[in-house]
């Protein structure tokens, strides 16, 4: 009977532990705000859901032989959850539960390594993000301390372990009534005892102030965050430093790096604040890189989607194929994306007689000329019949011709009046000397400006401009034309097609020849984002264009379970508003920057007015190449009319020694 009643008891006392644990787990949910839980195990109920209020679902992660126990844990659970079997569901349930905006998850040591080994792969895969994750561990009351140890380890040393900052760990033992409450820290060693509940005792007690999910964030211990970047001035600017003393970050755990630029400044202040350092993935020759669909790249995308790097920072667009891959930042800067392009040259001097009119006005004098010559010969022709010379005279049309031009250029033109006036013919005349009068005078006052104003080619202003020139741009990356690759519109398409990348030195050697547009990014603050390829010696020879392609905000992108994202982002949006930045782009900019490429970009479209110049024999070479033309075009007309005529008389001539010959042979017919 006496053991009878020694096992009943202790029957009794267990089912009493499970439920005051319960009662325990369901308090700390009610009293701090976790973020995700997964309870494989739940043969130890943790009463979680006061801590979960908070959050929009939680999580629980299960195996088969514990629906039982999850039952009673989610009868009374005061907020949306998914109970998920790890037995029998795959991951594609997992990954649709955090797309329903599962933030908590609770879990147990048995099932803890599993769910780690799955965490990246599932969240990298998912539309939502939620940086603050928190993980809920309980043990199992009948394990010893060092088996909960041991399982405990297998997870702290696990690589996930990073990426979630706010673990709570659970350990009940049901022999000594007592709930053990732990937290990670740093390193895979450090485990720190947040509090003990007695479970007999009275733990409601409103003297527990214990935070169970202390903020780790505001004090990161000098922990590595790994940074990812190039050299792009004035973004990111790295270099290697002399003295470890005159370093700021970090290159394989070594001070060796010093870094500048208006968005790493961003990140130096980060750690600053947050007491971390900067490990550095350095790749100028990948430059932004890509992401490709089995989820490697080079570049910084590369480098974060591999998770070689935490995040990435240089330049990066909100870009729609890097979205689904990685997580993004709040807008550091906003950018507009333009292009420099040849300058206009002077126009060629033997255009100067046409560059008076438009192509526009040309056709129109033109078509002037053609009706006016016609209704001239009409008119003439009109007055011959009237005068009763329609028998004998004629309309010359060549001499039409010539009193209309002469009335075009404001020469004087003889007018043959007839003795019987036609008024028609007056009214005719009379209107062509007014219109006359004021084409000469407007071709004069324009050729007197053509020939003392320097005229160019039309300049490329737009984007239509840029298209229709059908003039090739390009970079050394194909990010330039990220933001743009989705678009429809005919003109931005044409730009995609005329989009090249190419070498820095390839880049300068078309600089030279001016055949060649280049994109350059136009900054918050004033100043010019372009790449080396640009030197002095080469940027008198462009101009920046009027208009943006596209403008894009410049963000940092991050693996998808970074957890200090909204850490970051608090910090990017007190600096925006602070106006600090326009501070360091100044900074950055005349420290590392040509000055000298940054004023001529800023002044390419201002031209100096030389003033009125001294006509020079080059203002004439229209004129000379007018005669020289007219009197080729003589030449080769008097050739043509020269052989004609030679070929009219030798025709002629056989003709009549043709029938001088027939005449003969008639008569000798005649005598015979």
């Amino acid at each position: 009977m006496e053991n009878s009643s020694i096992a009943l008891e202790r029957i009794v006392q267990g089912g009493l532990f499970d439920i005051e644990l319960m009662q325990l787990l369901q308090w700390i949910c009610r009293s701090t705000q976790c973020v995700e839980y997964h309870l494989f195990n739940l043969s130890v109920v943790l009463p979680v859901a006061e801590h979960l209020v908070t959050f929009v679902c939680t999580c629980f992660i299960i195996k088969s032989t514990d629906i039982r126990s999850a039952r009673a844990l989610t009868e009374s659970f005061p907020h949306p959850f998914i109970v998920i079997d790890f037995a029998m569901e795959n991951l594609d349930v997992l990954q649709e539960a955090i797309e329903n905006g599962c933030q908590s998850f609770v879990l147990t040591p048995s099932t803890g390594v599993e769910f780690m080994d799955h965490f990246r792969y599932v969240h990298d895969r998912t539309i939502a993000r939620y940086p603050s994750k928190r993980v809920f561990i309980v043990g199992d009351p009948d394990d010893t301390a060092i088996e909960f140890e041991d399982t405990v380890r297998s997870i702290l040393n696990h690589s996930v372990i990073d990426d979630v900052i706010d673990l709570l760990l659970v350990q009940p033992d049901a022999t000594r009534h007592r709930v053990d409450l732990f937290t990670n820290g740093f390193t895979p060693d450090e485990l720190t005892r947040l509090d003990s509940y007695d479970i007999r005792s009275n733990w409601r007690s409103p003297n527990y102030g214990v935070d169970l999910f202390p903020n780790k964030r505001a004090n990161l211990r000098q922990r590595y965050i790994r940074l990812s970047v190039f050299n792009y001035q004035p973004y990111t600017v790295w270099r290697e430093a002399e003295t470890p003393q005159e370093a700021n970050s970090y290159l394989e755990h070594r001070p060796t790096i010093h870094i500048d630029g208006t968005e790493s400044q961003l990140f130096i202040e980060f750690c600053a604040s947050r007491n971390c350092r900067l490990e550095m993935s350095l790749d100028d020759v990948g430059e932004w890189g890509q992401i490709y669909d089995n989820r490697t790249g080079d570049g910084i995308l590369g480098a974060v989607v591999e998770r070689r790097s935490d995040i990435g920072v240089g330049a990066l667009y909100s870009w729609h194929h890097e979205f689904g891959y990685l997580s993004l930042s709040k807008p550091i800067s906003r950018t507009g994306v333009t292009c420099i392009v040849p300058k206009p040259l002077p126009l060629s001097s033997w255009m100067t007689p046409i560059l008076p009119f438009s192509p526009f006005l040309w056709f129109a004098v033109i078509a002037t000329f053609v009706i006016a010559t016609f209704f001239e010969v009409l008119v003439s022709f009109g007055a011959q019949k009237i005068n009763g010379k329609q028998s004998t005279g004629h309309v010359d049309v060549c001499e039409s011709v010539m009193v209309i031009m002469a009335i075009f250029i404001l020469q004087t033109v003889l007018l043959r009046i007839n003795k019987t006036p036609i008024v028609s013919q007056m009214l005719l005349i009379g209107s062509l000397l007014l219109v006359g009068l004021m084409i000469g005078n407007a071709y004069s006052g324009g050729l007197a400006s053509v020939m003392t104003v320097p005229r160019f080619e039309k300049s490329i202003d737009t984007v239509q401009d840029l298209a229709d020139r059908n003039l090739r741009w390009a970079s050394t990356h194909d990010a330039w034309i990220f933001s743009i690759q989705l678009a429809t519109q005919p003109t931005i398409v044409k730009l995609l097609q005329n989009f090249g990348t190419y070498p820095k030195d390839v880049l300068h050697e078309h600089a030279k020849r001016r055949d060649m547009g280049y994109s350059i990014e136009r900054l918050p603050y004033g100043h010019y984002a372009i790449g080396e390829y640009i030197t002095d010696s080469v940027i008198g020879n462009f101009e920046i264009m009027l208009e943006d392609i596209y403008w894009e905000a410049c963000v940092a992108m991050a693996t998808k379970t970074w957890p200090l994202m909204n850490e970051l982002n608090e910090l990017t949006l007190l600096v925006f508003q602070s106006g600090i930045q326009q501070y360091w782009e100044s900074k950055v900019v005349s420290k590392y920057a040509d000055n000298k490429v940054q004023h001529a970009i800023s002044i390419s479209r201002h031209f100096d007015n030389p003033g009125p110049i001294a006509l020079q024999p080059s203002h004439l070479i229209g004129a000379f190449f007018l005669l020289g033309f007219g009197l080729a075009c003589g030449m080769i007309c008097f050739l043509v009319e020269l052989l004609w005529h030679q070929w009219s008389i030798s025709r002629s001539g056989g003709q009549k020694r043709a029938m001088n010959q027939h005449k003969i042979l008639l008569r000798s017919m005649e005598h015979a």
